[in-house]
């Protein structure tokens, strides 16, 4: 007959053991590696999140600056673009074409000599002043301004000046070298 008896204790740990404790370890195991892939998740949306906002901000400060820019040249633009005399039309003549761009550069290019002709002949001299300005719409690189002008008028027939208040809007670009020019001016009804 053979002896079943072993002389080797069965350790306690071994007693113990039961076939579940291997599920439930590979599970705890799984758990921090769960809430890292949550943690990570959760700080790439962070991330994500806040580029979107800073590219926000960032796109909203420089339409901000492009605003400011712009209606501080129109301000500036307006008042050389109404203001003139015929003594000293070829200063008024370069003043405007620095200030402006594209077609109003060149439709004032093309009419200049006529403006010159019609001015010289009656005498005419104007001052301008602006009442009122405000950014109407706003790109980062276009802005249309609406001006309201105070522009004095005299001319030899007439003895006492005349006042007119005006109002424009101006369409500015933003050149490659960061100067404002004035690309169009037109009455605020037909600039819609």
């Amino acid at each position: 007959m053979t002896d079943l008896r072993t002389d080797d204790p069965i350790p306690d740990e071994k007693l113990d053991e039961t076939p579940e404790e291997p599920a439930v370890q590979a599970r705890a195991r799984r758990r921090p590696s769960a809430v890292m892939s949550a943690l990570a998740l959760t700080l790439i949306a962070a991330i994500a999140c806040a580029g979107v906002f800073a590219y926000q901000l960032e796109h909203r400060r420089s339409l901000d600056t492009s605003r400011a820019e712009a209606v501080d040249t129109a301000r500036t633009f307006a008042i050389t673009l109404f203001t003139y005399s015929a003594d000293t039309f070829d200063t008024y003549v370069d003043d405007v074409l620095s200030g402006a761009t594209g077609s109003l550069a060149d439709t004032f290019t093309e009419t200049s000599s006529d403006l010159q002709a019609t001015l010289v002949e009656a005498g005419a001299t104007s001052t301008a002043q602006v009442l009122d300005i405000a950014a109407k719409s706003t790109a980062v690189d276009r802005v249309e301004v609406l001006v309201i002008i105070d522009q004095t008028a005299s001319n030899a027939t007439v003895t006492e000046p005349r006042q007119a208040v005006n109002a424009v809007v101006m369409t500015l670009e933003k050149q490659d070298d960061g100067r404002w020019l004035t690309s169009d001016v037109a009455n605020p009804s037909s600039a819609q």
